[in-house]
């Protein structure tokens, strides 16, 4: 279907330098360890493409390279953790992403637990843990696009406030995309989905 052409104004025009790597994404995003139980031990690799798919069920989506052990894992059991870590943990979690786990055991680099799946390996120092359950693997051009379903969520009890989750007390470990550097979360800006209410818009002739 051909698309019809769209009017442009020169004084529209963005005046800024263009970036010639597309990759470029000016974003702070969660690093977050993928966990898998490979053979019965713990293997996990550090994933930074990370979204929710739906919302019920609640579905979330990861991108993983072709190949991967950790992968393994998911297609062996069928489960998965998605792990948030906090600031402290920057350095286990970059060397996660440093190194392959066909080449290094990584069952023994964080101390882990399992919830109801019972075979999706839970990072006990990350403030905030997902159990999900595998329903579908997309195949991409050059890496996975891996979905499950959320069956649970496990957080630290010492990171709530007022009784909700509090962002701020988990400290989550950002990554600046593509290649970093790492930041923690700075402070609170606004209320989601209130703070816009009190704009005034312009009246449509």
């Amino acid at each position: 279907m051909e698309l019809p052409a769209v009017p442009r104004s020169s004084a529209a025009l963005h005046q800024r330098p263009v970036l010639g790597d597309r990759r470029v994404i000016a974003s702070k995003r969660h690093v977050r360890p993928a966990g898998a139980n490979v053979e019965g031990r713990p293997n996990f690799c550090a994933i930074a493409w990370f979204t929710m798919i739906d919302d019920e069920p609640p579905t979330i989506g990861m991108v993983m390279g072709k190949r991967r052990k950790t992968k393994d894992g998911i297609l062996e059991n069928g489960t998965f953790s998605i792990n948030i870590p906090d600031s402290k943990l920057a350095v286990e979690t970059d060397w996660c992403g440093l190194h392959t786990g066909y080449k290094v055991d990584k069952s023994d680099l964080f101390e882990v637990s399992y919830g109801a799946l019972g075979s999706a390996p839970l990072i006990d120092r990350c403030p905030l843990s997902l159990e999900c359950e595998l329903t579908r693997i997309i195949d991409l051009e050059t890496a996975d696009l891996v979905m499950g379903e959320i069956e649970e969520v496990h957080v630290d009890e010492r990171c709530f406030s007022g009784g909700k989750p509090d962002p701020c007390k988990m400290d989550p470990l950002l990554l600046f995309m593509p290649n970093g550097p790492y930041f923690s979360m700075g402070r609170k800006v606004a209320d989601a989905y209130e703070v816009g209410k009190g704009r005034r818009p312009k009246k449509v002739d």
